[in-house]
C-alpha cells in the first residue's frame, strides 16, 4: 500500500478476478451535480425500502454495500421473513434509464436444477456445426447486471460450487474459451439455518463464507410489538407495498465509480489486517467454547481483498448518509463498517436481546446466539485497534530503518562499494515496492534511493579509473544493475532513468573495450600458461555476460541505446576470444612428462578441453583449437601404434587402427590429420604383409597315411593352421575406415596381392582334400563293395577321420564360404574361383554319395 497520498485505484490493481462491464453513466463521479443526483436517488430508494420492511436495517445496509462494491449477498432465515420480497424489491427496481427495465436474472433452485438453467442453454447451432459445446450466456445470470437466486441451498453441492466460481470470477470457462459476464451483484436466499447447512455440507458453507461478502440472518419474529402491529394492520386493510422511488443502473454506476476512487491510506490498510487477525483469533477462541459454532467468515487472502472493497463502499455510503462534505479517503473510524462484512448480519444489538427472550425454536436461538457472539468479538477487536494504529508509524520505522538506509546511500556518494550498493539497492526496492504505509517513511526511503542514484551517476562518471577498481568486475557491474532495477521499479525515480541509463551504457562500453584489451595484452606475456589463459577467459566471459545483462536492462529503458551496446558487446566477445586463442596457439607447450603417447594425449586433451569450451563461448569461430594444438601429439601416438605395433593378421591391424581412431576422437584430436600423417607407414606395413602371404606349395597326402588319420593331422597342422582367410575382408574394412576419414585408401595392387594369396590358400586346401578323398576311395575299393564289407569299410572310413573333418568340423562348408567371400570381395570374379567352387562341390557330392551307401549297407546287415 502507498502512503497517505497514495490511492488504491481500480479493483483490477488489487485483484484480477473482476470483469469490467461498459459503464452506462456518461459522467464521472466527480461531477457534483451527477453525484448529488445519484446520491439522492440512492437514499430515497433505500429509505422507502426501510419504511416498507421493518426491522431489516442491517440487511439493507449490507445490500447497499454490496451494490456499491459489486459483491454478493446471502440471506438466510426461516420461511415467511420477507427474504425473497426484499431481494425482488431491491434488484427488480434498479432499472436502465433508457429502457426502464431491470437487468435481472431470477431463478429458484431445486434438486433437479442443472448448470444450463443458470449459465444459459447450450448453443445447439454451434454444437451441430462444430461439435463444440458453447453456452448462450446472455440468457443466463452472466448476461444480467443483477441476479436473484432463491432457495440456493436446495441445489446440489456440485452445482452450488460451480455457481460460486462463476459468480466470483464473473466469467465462464469452458475448454479454451472464456466468456466474460456482466453480473455485478447477486442476492441469494435460503430458508435453511446455517446449522442445517453446516450439518449437510460444511465444505459448501466454507465456500460461501469465502466468496460471498455479505451474509445476513432474517429472524422469525419481531423485536418490537409496533413492528408486528404495523404488519398486521397493513394485512387487515389489504394494503400492498407501494414502492415509488426509482434507482437506475446509470446512477449506480456513478456511485460505484466513486467507490473505485476512494483512497485507502496505509494506516487504514494496516487496520484492515490488524482487525481481521484479531477478530479471527477472537472467533476461533469461541469455537473451543461452543462446539457447534463455525465463524461466518473464512479469513483468506481473497477475503482480505473483498474487505478492502467493502471498506471503500462504506466510505461512499458514509458520504451519502452522514457526511456529504467528506473526502473520499478512508479513515480508521471507517473500519467499524467492516462489521457488516466480517460478521453474520441480523438484528441490531438492542433488538437482539428481545428476540432471544422470545425465541422458541432452538435453531432460531442458536442463530441469534451466533450473531451476539460475533458482534461482541468484533466490538472487542475494534476497541483494541485504535492503540495499535496509533503506534503504527513507530513500528514501521523500527521495521524499515529509513535513517540507516539514508546514511548508507549517502556514504556511497563518497566511496562506492559494489557489495554495499547492491545490498542497499535490493533493500530499498523491497521496502519501496509496494511501499511503506506511512508517507513520512516513504519520503525518507525515496531520499535514500535518490542518493543512491546520485552515487551511481558519480561512479560511472569516473569511468574505469575510479577507486582502483581496475576494469570493474562482475560485482561492480552487478551493483549498477541492482540500482537501475531500483529506479525502474519505483515510480518516483523513473524520471531519472533515461539520463542514468545513458551514463551506465557508456561505462559498459568502456568495460567491454577494456576486456578486449586485456585479452589482446596476453600476447605480450611470454610466460602465460594454458591454465592461466583458461582462468582469464572465464573471468572475462563473466564480465561480458554481466555487461550483456545490463545491456538488456538498458534496452527496456532506452531501446536504441541497449541495441547499440549489445552489438558492441558481441563484437568485443569475438575479438576477446580470437585474441586468447592466438595466445594459446603461440604459447602452447606439451607438459614435460615421461608418459606414453596415449597418456600424454589424454593429459593435454583435458588441459585444452576447458580452454576450448571457454573460447567457444566467447567466439564460436575458435572451435577446433584443441584439435589444432593436439595435432603433433596425436600424430606421434598414431605413428607409435600404426608403424610400430606388431600384428598377426590384417584383422588385428584393422582393430589397431580403429582403436587409434576411437582414442583420438575421444580426446578431441583431429583424426584425419593424424592418419594422413601415418598413411604411408600403414601402406608399407600392409604391403609387406601381403607380399609374405601364400608361400605354401601344393601337395598331396601319402597313400600310406590316408587311412591312418595322419592325413587329417597334416591338414590341420600345416594347411589349416596357415590358411589365408578373411584377409581380403579385413583389408576392405580398413579401406572403408580410411575413406570415412577422407584418407586415401591403400593401392589396388595390395588388394590384388591379398586376394591372390587368399585364393591360393583356399585352392591348396580344396585340392589336398580332393587328392585325399581319391586315394581314400581307391584304398576302400569304391562304394560298389559296400554290400559285403560294409562294417570293415565303415571302420576304415571313420579311422581315416575324413568324415570328422567334413561333418562335425564342417570344413567343406567353411571352404565354400571362403570361396563365396572371395568372389563377393573382388571387382571381377576370377575364373579360378568358379573352377575351385566346382571342385569343392564335386568333392562334397562324392563323399555324400559314398558315405550314404556305406551307411545304408551297414544298416541292412
Amino acid at each position: 500500500m502507498g502512503g497517505e497520498g497514495c490511492s488504491i485505484t481500480g479493483r483490477l490493481a488489487v485483484s484480477g478476478r473482476y470483469t469490467q462491464r461498459l459503464v452506462n453513466a456518461p459522467s464521472h463521479w466527480s461531477d457534483d451535480a451527477r453525484f448529488t443526483e445519484s446520491a439522492a436517488a440512492f437514499r430515497a430508494f433505500f429509505g422507502e425500502l426501510r419504511e416498507a420492511f421493518v426491522e431489516r436495517d442491517t440487511l439493507f445496509t449490507q445490500l447497499e454495500l454490496a451494490l456499491l462494491c459489486r459483491e454478493h449477498v446471502l440471506v438466510i432465515g426461516p420461511p415467511g421473513t420477507a427474504k425473497s420480497a426484499i431481494a425482488a424489491s431491491v434488484l427488480g427496481r434498479i432499472v436502465d434509464e433508457q429502457s426502464g427495465r431491470p437487468s435481472l436474472f431470477s431463478k429458484q433452485l431445486a434438486e433437479n436444477t442443472v448448470q444450463t438453467d443458470l449459465i444459459g442453454p447450450v448453443d445447439f447451432k454451434v454444437l451441430t456445426e462444430t461439435g463444440r459445446t458453447e453456452y448462450l450466456t446472455e440468457e443466463g445470470m452472466l448476461g444480467a447486471v443483477h441476479a436473484f437466486l432463491d432457495e440456493v441451498f436446495d441445489g446440489r453441492d456440485m452445482l452450488l460450487r460451480s455457481i460460486l466460481n462463476v459468480l466470483h470470477e464473473r466469467e465462464l470457462k469452458h475448454g479454451r474459451k472464456v466468456t466474460p459476464g456482466r453480473c455485478e451483484c447477486a442476492v441469494m436466499t435460503s430458508n435453511r439455518y446455517l446449522s442445517e447447512v453446516l450439518q449437510r455440507s460444511p465444505e459448501t458453507l466454507q465456500a460461501f463464507a469465502d466468496r460471498i461478502s455479505f451474509i445476513c440472518f432474517a429472524p422469525k419474529g419481531f423485536a418490537r410489538r409496533a413492528s408486528r402491529g404495523q404488519m398486521l394492520s397493513r394485512a387487515q386493510t389489504g394494503q400492498r407495498l407501494s414502492l415509488q422511488a426509482r434507482l437506475t443502473l446509470q446512477q449506480l454506476d456513478v456511485l460505484q465509480a466513486a467507490v473505485d476512487a476512494v483512497e485507502v491510506p496505509g494506516v487504514v490498510a494496516e487496520g484492515i489486517e490488524e482487525l481481521a487477525d484479531t477478530l479471527e483469533r477472537e472467533l476461533l477462541a469461541q469455537v473451543s467454547k461452543l462446539p457447534d459454532y463455525v465463524p461466518t467468515k473464512y479469513f483468506s487472502q481473497r477475503s482480505m481483498v473483498k474487505a478492502l472493497w467493502a471498506l471503500k463502499a462504506g466510505v461512499v455510503r458514509d458520504r451519502l448518509y452522514r457526511r456529504p462534505e467528506r473526502r473520499l479517503v478512508a479513515e480508521p473510524a471507517d473500519l467499524e463498517m467492516l462489521r457488516h462484512f466480517f460478521l453474520l448480519g441480523g438484528p441490531t444489538e438492542g433488538d437482539l436481546e428481545a428476540l432471544l427472550k422470545g425465541a422458541a425454536d432452538p435453531r432460531e436461538r442458536a442463530q441469534l446466539d451466533i450473531i451476539r457472539v460475533e458482534h461482541r468479538a468484533f466490538t472487542q477487536a475494534f476497541a483494541r485497534l485504535s492503540p495499535t494504529l496509533q503506534q503504527s508509524l513507530e513500528r514501521e520505522i523500527a521495521d524499515l530503518h529509513p535513517q540507516e538506509e539514508l546514511q548508507t546511500a549517502e556514504g556511497q556518494t563518497r566511496n562506492w562499494s559494489a557489495a554495499v550498493a547492491s545490498t542497499a539497492a535490493v533493500s530499498l526496492r523491497n521496502k519501496l515496492v509496494p511501499g511503506p504505509r506511512h508517507l513520512e517513511n516513504r519520503k525518507l526511503l525515496l531520499k535514500a534511493a535518490e542518493a543512491l542514484l546520485q552515487a551511481l551517476s558519480l561512479r560511472v562518471g569516473r569511468g574505469m579509473s575510479g577507486q582502483g577498481e581496475g576494469r570493474g568486475g562482475v560485482a561492480l557491474l552487478g551493483s549498477f544493475g541492482d540500482v537501475l532495477e531500483l529506479a525502474r521499479r519505483v515510480p518516483e525515480l523513473q524520471e531519472r532513468l533515461p539520463e542514468l541509463a545513458r551514463e551506465v551504457a557508456e561505462f559498459c562500453r568502456q568495460t567491454a573495450a577494456m576486456v578486449a584489451l586485456q585479452a589482446e595484452g596476453t600476447e605480450f606475456d611470454d610466460v602465460m600458461r594454458v591454465e592461466t589463459i583458461a582462468g582469464l577467459a572465464q573471468t572475462l566471459t563473466d564480465e561480458l555476460e554481466r555487461t550483456a545483462e545490463l545491456a538488456q536492462v538498458l534496452s527496456v529503458i532506452l531501446p536504441e541505446v541497449g541495441t547499440t551496446l549489445r552489438e558492441h558487446i558481441a563484437a568485443v566477445r569475438e575479438r576477446t576470444g580470437l585474441a586468447l586463442c592466438r595466445r594459446a596457439v603461440s604459447g602452447f607447450t606439451p607438459a614435460a612428462r615421461k608418459l606414453e603417447s596415449l597418456e600424454l594425449l589424454g593429459v593435454e586433451s583435458r588441459r585444452l578441453r576447458e580452454l576450448e569450451n571457454l573460447l567457444v563461448v566467447l567466439a564460436p569461430s575458435t572451435r577446433g583449437v584443441r584439435a589444432q594444438l593436439l595435432a603433433p601429439i596425436a600424430e606421434a601416438y598414431a605413428r607409435d601404434m600404426v608403424a610400430v605395433q606388431p600384428f598377426q593378421r590384417l584383422n588385428d591391424l584393422h582393430r589397431l587402427v580403429q582403436a587409434v581412431v576411437d582414442n583420438l576422437s575421444r580426446e578431441g584430436a583431429a583424426v584425419e590429420v593424424a592418419l594422413r600423417a601415418v598413411r604411408d607407414d600403414l601402406e608399407r606395413r600392409v604391403r609387406g604383409y601381403a607380399e609374405g602371404l601364400g608361400t605354401l606349395k601344393a601337395t598331396a597326402p601319402d597313400a600310406a597315411k590316408v587311412l591312418t588319420g595322419e592325413a587329417y593331422t597334416y591338414y590341420r597342422q600345416h594347411l589349416a593352421a596357415h590358411e589365408v582367410e578373411g584377409e581380403l575382408a579385413a583389408l576392405t574394412a580398413l579401406d572403408g575406415l580410411l575413406s570415412r576419414l577422407a584418407v586415401p585408401p591403400l593401392p589396388a595392387e595390395i588388394r590384388s596381392l591379398v586376394a591372390t594369396a587368399e585364393l591360393h590358400s583356399a585352392a591348396l586346401r580344396v585340392r589336398y582334400l580332393g587328392a585325399w578323398w581319391k586315394q581314400l576311395d581307391a584304398a576302400l575299393g569304391g562304394a560298389g563293395k559296400a554290400g559285403t564289407d560294409a562294417p570293415k569299410m565303415f571302420d576304415a572310413l571313420v579311422k581315416s577321420r575324413f568324415p570328422l573333418l567334413v561333418t562335425r568340423e564342417g570344413e567343406l562348408v567353411r571352404l565354400e564360404g571362403a570361396i563365396h567371400r572371395l568372389g563377393a570381395g573382388s571387382t571381377s570374379r576370377p575364373q579360378a574361383l568358379d573352377t575351385l567352387a566346382a571342385e569343392l562341390a564335386s568333392l562334397q557330392g562324392a563323399f555324400t554319395t559314398f558315405s550314404r551307401q556305406v551307411l545304408d549297407a551297414r544298416a541292412r546287415r
